[in-house]
């Protein structure tokens, strides 16, 4: 039987979606990449597998979970990827699958994808400059390319901005997710290492106050109080989350790990939760357990 509430922590805030990190391999090796807050020292060889996903997937949705990012890593590299996106489409209560991907392997898989049960996908792409991404803009561009003729929408493209490398290329990623019909996130770097965080960091701040001035129109969507921008037909999201209390006390979300552990909050390790497969029951109790331990981080 499904739940008709939704699951709340200590704060009162509930629990709507759920990030499953599929793998901690990669193609690429962006620098600032903290792999759903795992970062290097928690990568391990062993995945979870399809039946355990499908058992966190049924449990989830008994919870009143209806909402399911896959991550990574690079997602696309599991070879059973598929499988996993109809299986968790199969789970009852399930409404809405997404997927983040930097966009390489996609155009391969975009249609395939789409046509098991994925609704909407977030391609990780920085900079389309040549200086920057060199060979892998081809295949990058032309998965955007496939992801948006597939309908899978809404189509998000990621650009976490880091002083110095690509912050001149805003106002060109902005003309691309236009192009596109594609949502553009512009992401705040965060600290996950302090030297490289000091040397790169590049506040969004006065990008925001420019947004603002030049939109047409500004919409403050309903669970994170984050704003979307229109400008000129393009669609403009900026995510701020370092220091960002807003962003801790609106958090709805809580995340499997690669390698079996509820993760209650991005930006801590301490706190993991090995889940116990062994049952539909358990492994309930231990989504509820860590539900439970979510605090406010900032």
């Amino acid at each position: 039987m499904w739940t008709k509430k939704m699951v709340k922590d200590a704060y009162g805030r509930e629990t709507t979606n759920i990030r499953i990190s599929v793998t901690q391999k990669c193609n690429l090796n962006c620098l600032y990449c903290h792999r759903e807050g795992d970062g290097n020292k928690n990568r391990s060889d062993k995945e979870i597998s399809v039946s355990e996903i499908k058992g966190i997937m049924r449990a989830a949705s008994k919870l009143g979970i209806k909402k399911v990012k896959i991550t990574g890593g690079e997602p696309l590299l599991r070879k059973d990827i598929i499988e996993i996106v109809r299986e968790i489409s199969l789970t009852e209560g399930i409404k809405d699958i997404s997927l983040t991907t930097n966009g390489f392997f996609l155009n391969k898989f975009a249609h395939l994808l789409k046509s098991n049960g994925l609704n909407r996908i977030n391609i990780s792409c920085d900079s389309l400059s040549s200086s920057i991404l060199q060979k892998n803009i081809k295949n990058i561009e032309e998965g955007i390319k496939s992801a948006a003729y597939a309908g899978l929408n809404p189509l998000k493209i990621n650009m976490v901005v880091l002083k110095g490398i690509n912050d001149s290329e805003i106002n060109n990623m902005i003309k691309i997710s236009k192009k596109y019909n594609a949502i553009l996130q512009l992401i705040e770097l965060i600290p996950t290492n302090k030297i490289f965080f000091a040397r790169f960091f590049f506040s969004l701040e006065g990008i925001e106050n420019e947004l603002e001035r030049k939109a047409n129109k500004i919409f403050t969507r309903d669970v994170n109080f984050r704003k979307q921008y229109f400008v000129d037909n393009a669609v403009v999201e900026v995510v701020r989350a370092h220091l960002n209390r807003n962003f801790c006390m609106n958090c709805r979300k809580i995340r499997i790990t690669s390698n079996g552990f509820i993760k209650p909050c991005l930006m801590r390790n301490d706190n993991l939760v090995k889940i116990n497969f062994a049952s539909d029951e358990e492994i309930m109790k231990s989504l509820l357990e860590g539900i439970n331990m979510r605090e406010i981080y900032y």
